[in-house]
């Protein structure tokens, strides 16, 4: 598809490259040729981000003095919530300092939280566990400049097209005054704010929830508190529905009987002989599916579609277990019943590829060997466990590659 280019969109690509050729490399021959093409993708970003709607004046003020973070490239491998055990990450997630503090932050912006919750039927507690777990409730905004990180990783990330479209939504953002371009500093992916909304999600669903006339997401909490509330509730969070219950399995439990990732209706469950693991009576209506984050080992859970809004904020198991369990214990509630079990190691990365690329060759899909064990690699982890006689919870784990090693 071609473009009419306008007389300030022709002049960008030599504007671009005055910009970039007064600054010497900083490495060998690979860093002067990725500062040559990256002063190129600043060229064909320029007509990119006008073509989506961003003005002229944004664009001269901002893109040419992009810079590249390549130390970025290295956190995008290494994401905690991906590559640390559950446990450990729930350990400094959830713990007792941080469930006081949410717990006497709570008290103290009430009005505000439950304006946010009252409008949008989020708990008042989730959106605190977010702003905990996000943030430190607000005490770690992160520093690094936003468009220069969306910029690395548009030009040389995993996800290029979708943090080219992020920083478009900056950009976007800074053309209707929500923030200067210098006061958009926040996490190395480019989540800014309270409760690290991405650009895009700052400019869909941000609210002024002060009454100020502006959606403030750093230093307004009214306005993160609602943003955040709305956030989910778009998602399609169900109001006056948990996110889920730790449960407590019968003994002899038919782990071969049940689809775990489908839900089924709570009555069902109790049938089952699944009983709540604080004792409490299950609802009259509601479906729910069972989860086993690390199998029949640890903590289980029946879980609502909430659980599955929460993961549209961020998709690591690890991370939305981390937030239900912080709003559970803000609202009152005690730790998990069942311990985990710290002894025995999951597979390190290098490990589940291997599983992954043995479950393929065997006839079961578990998408790309990637070393992340997600949604596929379970099921078809269960579907190898049933093949092989051994309990079908869906976690592989070492017995698991052991089998499949053995045959």
């Amino acid at each position: 598809m071609s473009l009419r280019r306008s007389p300030v969109l022709a002049c960008l690509p030599l504007l671009l490259l005055a910009a970039c050729a007064g600054t010497p490399p900083s490495g060998g021959a690979d860093e002067r040729v990725a500062a040559t093409d990256f002063a190129g993708w600043k060229r064909d970003f320029a007509v990119t981000a006008q073509a989506a709607g961003v003005s002229a004046a944004t664009v001269q003020a901002v893109v040419p003095g992009l810079r590249r973070l390549p130390e970025l490239l290295v956190l995008d491998r290494r994401q905690p919530e991906f590559t640390r055990p559950l446990w450990d990450y729930l350990d400094n997630a959830v713990n007792d300092a941080r469930v006081a503090r949410g717990q006497a932050l709570r008290a103290r912006h009430a009005a505000a939280l439950d304006a946010a919750q009252a409008r949008y039927g989020v708990p008042a507690e989730v959106v605190v566990a977010i702003w905990g777990i996000e943030t430190d409730f607000g005490g770690n905004l992160g520093r690094t400049p936003v468009p220069d990180a969306l910029a690395t990783l548009a030009f040389a990330g995993r996800r290029s097209d979708f943090y080219r479209d992020e920083l478009i939504a900056a950009l976007k953002l800074i053309d209707r005054g929500d923030a200067t371009a210098a006061q958009l500093r926040g996490s190395w992916a480019g989540a800014m704010g309270q409760t690290q909304f991405m650009p895009s999600t700052w400019l869909a669903h941000a609210v002024d929830g002060d009454g100020d006339g502006r959606r403030d997401l750093f230093r307004s909490l009214p306005d993160a508190f609602a943003s955040t509330a709305h956030y989910l509730a778009d998602a399609g969070w169900r109001r006056g529905e948990p996110w889920g219950w730790e449960v407590r399995l019968p003994a002899g439990f038919d782990w071969a009987a049940v689809e775990p990732e489908r839900a089924q209706p709570l009555a069902r469950w109790a049938a089952l002989g699944v009983a709540r693991a604080d004792g409490g009576a299950w609802p009259a209506q509601g479906e729910a599916a069972l989860l086993a984050p690390v199998g029949r080992a640890g903590p289980v859970f029946l879980v609502t579609g909430n659980l599955s809004v929460l993961r549209q904020y961020n998709n690591a198991l690890s991370y939305v277990l981390a937030v239900s369990h912080l709003a559970d214990r803000i609202a009152g509630a005690g730790p998990f019943v069942a311990a985990w079990p710290r002894h025995l190691p999951p597979l390190a990365p290098a490990e589940v590829r291997e599983l992954q690329t043995r479950l393929a060759a065997r006839g079961f899909d578990p998408g790309t060997p990637d070393g992340f064990a997600g949604e596929r690699t379970r099921r078809a982890t269960r579907a190898f466990q049933q093949v092989a006689g051994l309990v079908p919870d869906g976690y592989p784990d070492a017995g698991v590659l052991a089998r499949l090693r053995g045959e």
